[in-house]
């Protein structure tokens, strides 16, 4: 799996205990709250892993070419 696949997982499973805990009444008030934590958290997570690209990274700075070196006929 890649980091966006990671990300939308997240996303969704955060979303869901969410809604479960906001919507459940026999929970406890003292489990409401560390729920939302840990909800609100993975939310976050998955958010950052679905905009995270890693463009340069050490194995592939050997594909980068420089641009420059044209050579002019004199």
């Amino acid at each position: 799996m890649n980091n966006r696949q990671i990300g939308l997982s997240s996303i969704i499973a955060s979303i869901v205990i969410g809604i479960i805990t906001l919507g459940l009444d026999v929970l406890p008030e003292y489990m409401i709250f560390p729920l939302l934590i840990i909800s609100g958290i993975g939310l976050i997570l998955g958010i950052v892993l679905l905009n995270y690209k890693a463009k340069h990274s050490k194995r592939d700075k050997s594909k980068f070419k420089r641009t420059n070196t044209k050579s002019w006929d004199t």
